[in-house]
């Protein structure tokens, strides 16, 4: 359909149903209420077009990354590429984004390893910039406690990524949990749900005990944890085996004011 003959018809079928709607029998209104919306007054505004161009591919697909440029662990992608489901698969022959493959390079350049800020649009897979070099990382440092921290303005941010870190743990190894630590986090569950969520811990009395190298929580719970004597245990297992090794801050534009003074 040619956008301009829908525009028209649904500008006409919003007048004609306005007009059954408020002037039936009432000729001389109608009229005049025709012509002041056809000319003086529309009711649809002008449409508006926005031009946006395709973000730029690198060079080399998603395999050679691994065994050409040595970026990522030939391993560690050919799990990624047995994701089942497609959604959130990253198969071999896929050319990633320039921005996503120049994160993977300056995140995981151990001798020169720099603090990153992704600025690209919506569905240009900023996920994969920093989730990506995070794993195959966690992979190569095994420790115990908390060793990635990432932080969501919102509950619901953080639960659009539970699909996709659920999917690239199992993949990638069964030892890498995460958890999701908000409001909503229960105190306790039963063992059939925490076998049944694994790798994701489900309750604080689990993320307590034994912390996921991986933590999706926000600004202030994080704040709660540093403070409440029963969060810290989560903090001290992590210190004491040095573990912390990233702070991912998802959405940083959104924060102003009183909360991004709370977060610095």
């Amino acid at each position: 359909m040619k956008y301009s003959e829908f525009y028209e018809q649904a500008n006409d079928q919003l007048i004609e149903s306005l007009s059954n709607m408020w002037f039936r029998g009432h000729p001389d209104a109608l009229d005049h209420f025709k012509q002041m919306v056809g000319e003086r007054e529309p009711l649809l505004s002008e449409p508006v077009f926005q031009t946006i161009f395709p973000w730029r591919n690198s060079e080399c697909d998603f395999l050679q990354h691994a065994t050409r440029l040595g970026i990522l662990e030939e391993s560690f992608v050919r799990s990624l590429d047995s994701v089942k489901d497609e959604d959130y698969r990253f198969p071999l022959d896929r050319y990633p984004y320039s921005h996503q493959t120049e994160s993977w390079a300056r995140m995981l350049d151990k001798n020169d390893r720099k603090t990153i800020i992704v600025t690209s649009g919506t569905g240009s897979g900023k996920t994969e910039c920093f989730m990506i070099p995070v794993l195959q990382d966690l992979l190569q440092n095994k420790k115990d406690g908390i060793q990635a921290i990432f932080l969501y303005p919102l509950n619901a941010l953080m639960n659009d990524q539970q699909k996709r870190i659920d999917e690239w743990c199992k993949a990638v190894s069964p030892q890498i949990r995460y958890a999701i630590y908000n409001g909503d986090t229960p105190e306790s569950v039963s063992r059939a749900q925490k076998t049944q969520a694994y790798p994701q811990l489900i309750c604080r009395e689990d993320i307590r005990n034994n912390p996921p190298q991986v933590l999706f929580t926000n600004p202030t719970l994080l704040n709660y944890m540093l403070v409440r004597k029963s969060d810290q245990p989560i903090i001290e297992k992590s210190r004491a085996n040095e573990s912390l090794r990233w702070i991912l801050l998802d959405e940083a534009h959104t924060y102003t004011g009183s909360a991004a003074t709370e977060l610095a």
